[in-house]
Order: structure tokens, then sequence, then C-alpha cells
């Protein structure tokens, strides 16, 4: 095998190999064209950063020197031009188009009225009834009153709230005739101030002998303590004031009846009472219907004395508050029949 000589190996390892002089000259200026392209790409990224943060610099600067300057800024002419006046800006005058929104407040009022009070009255009235029930002599006057108070309070506010609805309504029938109205809000404030004035100048039988919920308050009271009595009329209770008509008037002789808590058809105490909603008269609910249902479909003669109404299953409704009334007088009753048991055996004795 022939070999080669030392001479053609040196000048193949001279060809194979680069020269060291030629790397390490190439080598530096690669580096640092390398070095100067990733430095300049971190220059431009860091360019728009350094931007921002002089502009918010910059901000606050002039955020704080408009902060320490006590002058206020100029305002252009332009500015003042569109700025309105606000304290010579008057009401301006309502017309026909408003008077659908003035109708809509007024309901607003009616239903916020109704929803709030009328709860109210009826727990007005249960905590009386209970009160009378459980309470005798100076315990149940005191406790009484204090209810009485309560009641009279809710039917003022009842109808402060009723004199802004009627404000708005009456404001509404202006707008509707096709007459404007001027100062709005100055007319509205007269208008419900005016009504209630007019309220608070009434005697306390005009302001609630003639409210029915107080009428109801007050007979729930008595039938209460004073089982199977006839109830007298409103004006018994509330005292007469100057300005009142003579307690002989007829026109405000509200009361003088009798609450009979016994079903007319079966003689005994109501048990789960409906009422008649066209002559108002009372039944035991499981009486009533067998009644009626034992007529035609047109209905039968309402079973109370001296009544003719026609009656029929639709116009029956419940009356939570005589079915409580009459749950009261049930038990009143007992205690009375109780405690007569209890004399009469002592008188035995």
């Amino acid at each position: 095998m022939p070999v080669a000589s030392s001479s053609r190996r040196k000048s193949a390892r001279s060809r194979r190999e680069p020269s060291s002089d030629k790397i390490e000259e190439d080598y530096p200026s690669q580096h640092a064209g390398n070095n100067d392209d990733v430095e300049g790409g971190d220059d431009e990224e860091e360019q728009p950063r350094r931007k921002v943060k002089k502009e918010k610099k910059a901000r606050k600067r002039a955020q704080g020197d408009s902060e320490s300057d006590n002058d206020p800024p100029a305002v252009e002419d332009d500015d003042e031009d569109n700025r309105i006046d606000i304290e010579n800006f008057h009401d301006q005058p309502l017309d026909k188009k408003e008077g659908t929104k003035l109708s809509g407040i007024a309901q607003d009022w009616e239903m916020i009225r109704k929803q709030i009070h009328q709860g109210s009255f009826t727990l007005a009235k249960d905590v009386a009834t209970s009160l009378a029930d459980v309470l005798e002599g100076d315990n149940a006057n005191q406790a009484l009153s204090e209810v009485d108070d309560i009641m009279k309070t809710l039917i003022d506010i009842d109808h402060e709230m009723q004199s802004h609805e009627k404000a708005l309504s009456w404001m509404h029938q202006q707008l509707m005739r096709g007459e404007p109205v001027e100062g709005a809000v100055e007319l509205y404030e007269k208008e419900v101030k005016k009504r209630i004035d007019e309220f608070n100048d009434r005697t306390s039988r005009k302001k609630y002998g003639l409210n029915d919920q107080y009428v109801q308050f007050k007979q729930g009271i008595f039938e209460v303590q004073n089982l199977g009595e006839n109830i007298p009329p409103i004006n018994d209770f509330i005292p007469r004031e100057e300005g009142d008509e003579s307690d002989d008037e007829d026109d405000l002789e509200i009361g003088g009846v009798t609450q009979d808590f016994k079903c007319p058809i079966t003689l005994t105490m109501l048990v789960n009472p409906l009422k008649s909603s066209t002559c108002g008269h009372a039944f035991s609910g499981d009486a009533i219907r067998e009644y009626i249902n034992r007529g035609p479909p047109s209905g039968k003669s309402c079973p109370a004395a001296g009544c003719s109404q026609k009656l029929t299953i639709a116009m029956l409704v419940a009356d939570s508050s005589l079915e409580k009334r009459a749950k009261l007088a049930a038990r009143r009753a007992q205690r009375n029949e109780d405690d007569s048991d209890v004399d009469d055996d002592e008188v035995i004795e």
C-alpha cells in the first residue's frame, strides 16, 4: 500500500485547515455585528416606553401646576355662550305632551299608597281586636288608646299621599283641556299643601268618622268587648269638637248596627265564612255552598231573613277579617259561659 510522503501530508493539512488568523479576524467582526443588531433592537423597544413615561410625567407636572394655581382656568367665550344660567332658568311650561307622564306618576302614588296602607290598616285592626280580647280594664284602655293613635296616624299619612295623587291628576286634567301649566313645580307643591291643610283643619269626627277603615277599627273592638250588643254610631266613639254638627244630626250617624256572628243557615257561629258580594250577608262556607248547589244554575235567593237577592257560587267571597272576629267572638262567648257556670256552682254550694 503506497504511503504519502510528509510533504504531501503538509500540503493537504494546509489546504484543509483555514488560517487561525483569518478566523480571529472574522469572528470579532461577526460578533460585533450581532451585538449591534441586538442592541439596536433593544433600543427600538425601549424608545416607545421611555416616550410614554415622559408623557406621563409631563401630564402629572401639568396637573400639579393647575391644582396649585388658585386662579380658575380661563374659559373660552364660545363655552360661555353655550352655558345655561341655572339661577335664572325658570321652569318651562308644560303642555299636553307631558300630560300622560303626570297621569303615570299619579297612578304610581296610588299603587304605593294601596300597597303600603292596606296591609297596615289590616294589621292595626287585627292587633286592636286581639288586645280587646285578652285585656280588660285600664290595661285594655291604655293599649287600645295607643293603637288608636297609630290608626289615626296611618289615616293622616294615607290622606297626604292622596293629596300628591290628586294634585297630579288635577294638573293632568288641566293639560288635557289644552291649558298650559306654568311653574309646574310651584303649582304642584301649592296644590299638595292646600289639600293637606284642608284635611288638617277638619274636626276629628270629619277626619276619621267618615273613614271606612277607622269605622271598621272601632266596630271590631266593640264587637269583641260587647258580644251580641248593638254597635253604636261612630260618633259615640269620637268626642264632639267645635265645628261639629249636633249629635242629633243624622248625616254623621254611621253605625248603630248589630254584627251577628251566627250563620243564617246553621244558626251557629260562623265557620270559614263567605260573604255575598251583592247583599253583604255572611254564611258558614260549607253551609252556603250546599244551599246554592241544591238550586238551579241561575242561583237561589239569599237565605238571610228579608233578603231576596240572588246568590251564586261566583258571588261569594272570603272575608278573613270577619273570620278572625267570629273566632274571637266565639272564644269570648265560651269564656263568658264558663264564668257563668262557675258562678252557678258557687251559688249552689
